[in-house]
């Protein structure tokens, strides 16, 4: 933990990992509640998060290595801005705009999944210390992961169920994430 740009990438993918843990948490939930869907509906809509999640992956890594000369951090940006502002729009359109909000979903996890915080952590450690780098990173971004059920369901239970808020403060922890990229110069 000496190394202050592991440090900054350690909470840009602590942050990542709200996101990412959050919607899947939460925006079955939303529908469900706010669209009055049925459980089919909602697993149709949302399962563009995981056809998102899986889909970037295959093309960030060659993006980075070979259009970028290997530099990772213009796909921390890109990744945090996209999904910022998919986010956004998940706050403001109405649930029941199915079709919107699917296709949010699914641009919100693309992006998630084009940031490569992981592949940057490998990068600093070099191999002598890449699977500890990976997995102290992992670690932390679980710390993050759980700790936004507890915080999520705290707004949702004591404001009212304000839904907007939920995707709101989704979007500022990707905002931060650019943020902290952008400064840090990961």
């Amino acid at each position: 933990y000496t190394n202050w740009r592991f440090v900054a990438t350690s909470h840009v993918k602590g942050l990542e990992n709200v996101v990412r843990y959050g919607l899947t948490t939460w925006a079955p939930l939303y529908y469900f509640e706010e669209a009055g869907l049925s459980i089919e509906t909602t697993a149709l809509v949302t399962v563009a998060l995981p056809v998102g999640y899986l889909t970037a992956p295959m093309v960030s890594g060659w993006i980075s290595d070979v259009l970028l000369g290997g530099r990772r951090s213009p796909m921390i940006a890109a990744s945090a801005l996209i999904s910022a502002a998919a986010l956004v729009g998940l706050a403001v359109i109405p649930a029941e705009n199915i079709y919107a909000g699917a296709a949010l979903l699914f641009i919100g996890a693309f992006a998630m999944s084009l940031s490569m915080t992981s592949t940057l952590v490998v990068d600093m450690a070099g191999p002598k210390y890449a699977a500890t780098a990976s997995g102290i990173l992992d670690g932390h971004g679980y710390v993050y992961a759980g700790a936004q059920a507890i915080i999520f369901a705290l707004v949702l239970d004591t404001a009212g169920a304000p839904w907007h808020l939920v995707f709101l403060g989704m979007a500022a922890a990707r905002i931060l994430s650019a943020l902290i990229a952008w400064r840090v110069k990961l």
